[in-house]
């Protein structure tokens, strides 16, 4: 495990990332938007199993809660075709308050879990809702560069 502490700040802006790690989706149940809760092997000296193991699932369990259909998303599937859907220029929808209810888990467990491990979760929107992306960071106490830099500067003595 690493002892390098980081904020959510500070990777946004740091050159200093080594690799992605994704998460596909599940479609073992349908096309139901669900992530895989296998353990990436890259991220074994991370983050503990069930840290990530726990966000995935409870990831999962809020896509289920937004794609449920229920009397709310009944109601407004009527007030749209009612009013030719102007009613969403006044509303937000069930499942968008859902999004960004999940936005906000991200962003907290960003902060308070991956980043302090110099780890970064992307919120699955931005990349379609066909992955669930995990950025990880060099620690700041290695003193190794990252091989793409020690190549450009070997490139570059070169000429």
């Amino acid at each position: 495990m690493s002892t390098e502490f980081h904020n959510l700040q500070e990777l946004r802006r740091s050159p200093s990332l080594l690799t992605k790690v994704f998460i596909q989706r599940d479609y073992s149940e349908g096309t139901t938007c669900r992530f895989q809760t296998k353990f990436p092997s890259e991220l074994d000296n991370r983050i503990e199993r069930p840290l990530l193991e726990e966000t995935v699932k409870t990831l999962n369990s809020f896509y289920m809660e937004a794609e449920k259909i229920g009397g709310q998303s009944y109601l407004e599937g009527c007030l749209a075709c009612a009013t030719a859907y102007f009613i969403f220029f006044c509303m937000e929808t069930r499942y968008e308050k859902v999004l960004k209810k999940i936005s906000g888990y991200i962003q907290e467990q960003n902060e308070k879990i991956y980043a302090p491990r110099g780890l970064l979760l992307t919120d699955p929107i931005e990349r379609g809702m066909r992955v669930l992306e995990i950025s990880v960071y060099e620690d700041r106490g290695s003193g190794s560069s990252s091989p793409s830099s020690s190549m450009s500067s070997a490139g570059s003595s070169a000429r």
